[in-house]
């Protein structure tokens, strides 16, 4: 069947089923003592948009919000952006423009100058297309404790809450020596949990 005969959905499954495993070949350090490996938005164009340019579906973001927009500081006196956007990302058929597909995805930034709007639109456009298409990322996500969408895992954005609550020090001589873990992406989600919480106490 030509591709022009195809609905969306049709096009987005053909899209889903030929899609190859998207690696995780970005590695981010979040302090000397904790790093996490995370899909590029570089690889994840690289594998979305020539199976879009073939079967004729065009994605873009067609709206995003600000939910939440905050500064942080740290005990020693370092301020970090926190912005949390949510983006309503849509699918078109180029064939029929008349049928389109709206994907909502939000996210978080964290940055110490003015990145944090970039990182969050960046990452809430790349797990857009990483959900709409069902992408694999090729680990099991019960191994990867970096992994945003792991339920019992500490998020990145959680992560990079407790290093602005925290200095480097204390986090590697109390909290992790504390809960028995070698890196904040161990933690699950209730210890973090408790870890926000003792430092809202101390405030």
């Amino acid at each position: 069947m030509e591709t022009k005969q195809l609905n969306l959905y049709q096009k987005m499954l053909a899209i889903q089923s030929e899609l190859p495993t998207i690696s995780k070949n970005l590695e981010v350090e979040l302090n000397k003592s904790s790093k996490y490996k995370a899909v590029g938005e570089i690889d994840v164009l690289n594998a979305v948009k020539p199976l879009e340019l073939k079967y004729g579906v065009y994605s873009y973001p067609e709206n995003r919000e600000i939910v939440e927009s905050k500064e942080t500081t740290t005990k020693y006196g370092t301020v970090n952006q926190f912005m949390r956007i949510k983006v309503w990302y849509r699918f078109v058929n180029v064939d029929k423009p008349e049928e389109s597909l709206l994907v909502v995805s939000i996210a978080d930034g964290v940055d110490p100058q003015d990145k944090a709007p970039g990182k969050a639109m960046t990452y809430a456009d790349k797990y857009a297309l990483l959900k709409a298409y069902k992408a694999a990322t090729g680990e099991d996500p019960d191994q990867d404790a970096s992994e945003e969408h792991v339920s019992n895992k500490a998020s990145k954005g959680q992560i990079e809450l407790i290093n602005t609550l925290y200095d480097e020090e204390t986090i590697k001589t109390k909290i992790l020596p504390f809960y028995k873990v070698k890196a904040l992406k161990d933690l699950t989600q209730e210890q973090v949990t408790q870890i926000i919480k003792n430092a809202e106490k101390k405030k």
